[in-house]
């Protein structure tokens, strides 16, 4: 989705931080391999409410955090309160800042919002356009698994319930698969239920492309880059069959 087109996470931005409490694992990663550059600077696209680029900043690294999604961004900068991050609302398919840095992320299956595989190539154009020549980039998807591509809609499911501004809140998810497209329609439901007032449902539809490891390469190759390191957890295992995860490490091709 480019900038100019209507922002689907507007609805459901304020709720988005509630998902990911207690997502912190990779974040020990990321400040592992951004140690290793020079030159200290990280770029993170898809950078959403800033889950990772506000604690990186917070360590003193220069971060510059880059989403589509104003709604995202807003709530990034209220969670950033005295810490310094440089937010900026673009595309990651073809957004140019016209400088390179260290350390360029991609966490958190961001490229999977990404359509098509030529969409996937312009992501990594974006990521190979903004990486010093001695740096690394990390991109972290979802390890397909066969239910990723059962096809037709799957059963709404309760994600989880918690208490919230002094009544309740509940998340319920739908998934569609389209195998033949290489791609999962969601639908994320949030239904609060204040202590005095309706319930009130917010919702949001989006596509997550069903990335391989074979794609993610090529990608990466088209755009100039190769691979470095491939891991299957945060703990930067090796790769292996019935990961939940596939992180790749790519640098400029020599």
């Amino acid at each position: 989705m480019t900038t100019d087109e209507a922002d689907g996470w507007a609805a459901t931005a304020p709720f988005y931080d509630l998902d990911l409490e207690g997502v912190e694992d990779d974040i020990e990663m990321y400040r592992q391999i951004a140690a290793s550059r020079r030159g200290g600077t990280v770029l993170e696209l898809g950078c959403g409410t800033g889950r990772v680029s506000i604690p990186l900043a917070r360590d003193g690294i220069k971060v510059t955090g880059v989403d589509y999604s104003p709604a995202m961004l807003e709530v990034a900068r209220e969670r950033a309160t005295g810490v310094k991050v440089q937010w900026v609302e673009g595309d990651m398919r073809d957004v140019r800042l016209g400088r390179t840095f260290g350390t360029v992320l991609v966490p958190f299956g961001s490229l999977q919002h990404l359509a098509t595989a030529d969409e996937v190539v312009q992501g990594m154009e974006t990521v190979a356009a903004h990486l010093a020549r001695n740096g690394w980039a990390v991109i972290d998807i979802e390890a397909p698994h066969p239910e990723d591509i059962e096809p037709g809609p799957q059963p709404l499911v309760m994600h989880w319930t918690r208490e919230w501004n002094g009544g309740h809140i509940s998340k319920l998810v739908a998934v569609e698969a389209h195998p033949s497209e290489g791609l999962r329609d969601v639908w994320f439901h949030y239904d609060t239920q204040p202590p005095d007032g309706p319930l009130r449902r917010y919702s949001h539809n989006f596509i997550l492309r069903v990335i391989t490891a074979g794609e993610l390469e090529l990608a990466a190759r088209l755009a100039g880059l190769e691979l470095v390191a491939a891991f299957g957890d945060y703990e930067q295992s090796p790769v292996s069959d019935g990961d939940d995860r596939l992180i790749a490490v790519f640098g400029h091709a020599k």
